[in-house]
């Protein structure tokens, strides 16, 4: 029988995987717990009871889900933006509603899809439905979101989209075919232009008036109608200009045969080495554009010499989902029918994309791949990093050189996936969920093998994303703790410090569901927010709180009173819930909420009331070596458990109740000060297999664990 004192120092390795129970020869099996659930780990190895919330706002619509975004200045100029279904709401950093709304194009069930990236006052938001948006700050009170106000977007010689059908009297491919288009489509220009649909495709001959044209079918159509179809390439016959400077300057542009449109107002020309932009439309001959880089001569230019492109943004090919800033240039990509194109602009000019050769002009480039796969995120380490639903890419410009037109250089170093949640960096790693949403990755150049690398953050609590994952956001100060909310409503954290070899995972539970998460920095630290669902009074409510470290309850409220009360309102978000009551420092009787308030048995001048919740910490049944082999599987006693306590007020093992109040008159309508120092309980009993203790703090009080010392014996 075997006698020893085991000495559990940390907590750094979080809660591990049941998975990996029978693991008892990892290291990280020493330092980790069976369970931990409402308390984190910190990176110097204790376990503490997590922050409760504070109750911030109602989310404008109870029934319609929504989701918060930071919009950080600076460290003293931060706020928390709530998307909701078509509005957008500004939040203060001390948790109140600025009362600033704005109208907006995303709806509810495109929330989780939305893209962001902010530089100054200004944020760019990115859906591949909707326009790329801009929410400007002018101050604290007047906020601006419209669409952006691009100078010039890319643009492709992309033809003319018809949504309407058009019929062909004969599908097969074969010459001396008519074509008959729903709407007036054909102009004399467009003979030698395409026609796709599906997998189609016609060439024009003849035309013979604005809906019949007479084609050659090169790959032969699906059916003999069509519902869309697409007038691929620009006009072929000549195009003469008026004059070819200066820059800024108005010309006009002549065809030789009508091939000018309306819709060509906005398009771009590529004529003569130089760049115009159609501003008016005079007839199907005629037509002027602005000079915006200057050709050689204004010599006419023959049919397939020059090019008439359109914006490659738009509702028929989409928008981009995804964009940051890098290298002084905005770069977006992710759009429907450019899923693996990425496009940056000029540098130091984020709203002007006119494509060139020089350093510093805009740049469209694709990632090649063995698959097509949208792009979903676009991030940035020491490169740019674009993530697609098959796999993660760099893109730099070389060793310590910029990306530039002509100097590109995209790689494949790794191909997980990675899934709709925005990706969060911390320090030099890209931390993203893999695309099925239950693995969390890290991405960084790893020095030994010259690539990058992205090894799996979750392996060893693997149950902690149970799920999936659907948002994620990132404290920095005063503990450096991810949060990642589950599709199921539980809040997992995992504290980490690769300095410090700190992963540690933990459980968040509340009395509803966490929907979406996001921090904004403030002089003290980081400010975690909160979109959370719960039922009051049988109806599911949504709202916006904050964790703040001097509450121990959730969506609580903190109260004083100069001359003392017994009645304490402020409660009708919790009407008919049972609610935590400190009081002056001390915890009272749970009360339910009537009329939004609740009356205690005494006076206070201060409380903090609000939902309960249970940190528990199980830890796991310890492994010791000797002559005879495992200790696992044999009978096991702890006599004695000593647990080390920081700034702590009670706690329970194994259901008894740990002692931390002083006996006295007068004593039990004062605080109990904070405990730091050593608490001993004996004669635990006997178990087979196992020997765990389950620590639990079930009241609104400060508890932080520092060590478990365990005298136990095992009857080998």
């Amino acid at each position: 029988m075997a006698r020893l004192t085991l000495n559990q120092t940390n907590f750094t390795a979080g809660e591990v995987s049941p998975r990996m129970l029978g693991r008892v020869d990892i290291a990280r099996y020493q330092n980790g717990a069976e369970i931990i659930q409402n308390a984190w780990t910190v990176i110097h190895g204790g376990a503490v009871r997590r922050d409760g919330t504070l109750m911030c706002s109602p989310a404008k619509y109870a029934d319609k889900n929504c989701r918060l975004i930071p919009y950080v200045f600076n460290a003293s100029q931060a706020y928390m933006v709530e998307m909701g279904d078509l509005y957008v709401r500004i939040h203060l950093p001390d948790g109140t509603y600025s009362g600033v709304e704005l109208v907006s194009p995303y709806a509810h069930t495109v929330l989780d899809r939305l893209d962001y990236v902010q530089g100054a006052d200004t944020m760019f938001i990115f859906c591949n439905t909707v326009p790329v948006y801009r929410l400007r700050r002018i101050t604290s009170t007047e906020w601006t979101l419209a669409p952006a106000p691009f100078v010039t977007k890319p643009f492709d010689e992309k033809g003319i989209d018809f949504l309407t059908l058009f019929t062909i009297d004969n599908p097969a491919v074969g010459a001396g075919r008519t074509v008959t288009a729903a709407e007036p489509a054909f102009l004399a220009a467009d003979v030698g232009r395409e026609i796709w649909s599906g997998g189609g495709v016609a060439k024009i001959t003849a035309v013979t008036s604005a809906t019949v044209a007479t084609v050659e079918v090169t790959n032969a159509f699906s059916a003999t109608t069509r519902p869309t179809w697409s007038l691929k390439g620009s006009p072929q016959t000549t195009n003469t200009l008026s004059a070819a400077t200066p820059v800024g300057a108005s010309v006009s542009m002549t065809l030789g045969v009508a091939g000018w449109r309306a819709t060509d107002v906005g398009k771009f020309v590529k004529i003569n080495g130089g760049l115009l932009e159609v501003v008016t439309y005079t007839s199907p001959t005629a037509a002027s554009g602005v000079i915006r880089s200057a050709p050689t001569s204004a010599v006419a230019s023959p049919a397939n010499a020059w090019s008439l492109e359109a914006s490659v943004w738009n509702d028929i090919d989409g928008y981009p989902g995804a964009g940051t800033l890098y290298e002084q240039r905005l770069a977006l990509g992710g759009s429907p029918n450019f899923p693996q194109t990425i496009w940056e602009s000029r540098t130091g000019e984020y709203l002007n994309f006119e494509l060139g050769t020089k350093d510093d002009d805009a740049i469209s480039y694709n990632l090649s791949s063995d698959q097509i796969n949208p792009i979903l995120h676009i991030g940035q380490i020491n490169a740019l990093v674009p993530l697609t639903y098959g796999g993660e890419f760099t893109v730099s410009g070389g060793v310590e050189k910029a990306i530039t037109p002509t100097n590109i250089r995209a790689k494949n170093p790794s191909v997980y996936g990675c899934n709709k949640v925005r990706p969060v960096r911390i320090g030099n790693e890209l931390y993203f969920m893999q695309r099925n949403g239950r693995k969390l990755r890290a991405m960084a150049y790893k020095y030994d093998s010259d690539t990058f690398g992205s090894p799996d953050m979750s392996v060893l609590s693997e149950h902690a994303t149970k799920s999936g994952i659907i948002d994620m956001a990132y404290q920095q100060e005063p503990e450096s703790i991810l949060y990642l909310v589950r599709a199921d409503g539980v809040l997992a954290t995992m504290t980490v410090d690769r300095d410090q070899d700190v992963i540690g995972w933990a459980r968040q539970i509340t009395d509803g569901a966490f929907e979406s998460v996001a921090s904004i920095p403030t002089e003290n630290g980081d400010q975690v927010w909160a979109v959370v669902r719960r039922n009051i009074n049988g109806q599911n409510v949504r709202y916006i709180e904050r964790f703040a470290t001097d509450m121990r309850v959730d969506s609580g409220v903190n109260a004083t009173s100069a001359g003392g009360s017994k009645v304490w309102g402020g409660l009708a978000h919790l009407e008919g819930k049972s609610v935590d009551i400190v009081a002056d420092g001390v915890v009272m009787q749970q009360q339910v909420v009537t009329g939004g308030q609740v009356t205690i048995p005494r006076n206070a001048f201060s409380t903090s009331i609000g939902l309960n919740f249970k940190t528990r910490i199980k830890t796991l049944t310890p492994e010791v070596t000797g002559n005879v082999g495992s200790a696992q599987g044999n009978s096991m006693r702890i006599g004695e458990i000593s647990l080390r306590f920081l700034d702590t007020i009670g706690c329970k093992i194994n259901g008894q109740t740990v002692s931390f109040r002083s006996t006295g008159e007068g004593v039990l309508d004062k605080a109990t000060g904070l405990f730091t120092g050593v608490k001993r309980m004996e004669k635990l009993g006997w178990e087979r297999g196992q020997a765990s203790l389950d620590i639990t703090q079930d009241q609104p009080l400060p508890f932080h664990l520092l060590n478990v010392i365990k005298k136990i014996t095992i009857n080998d």
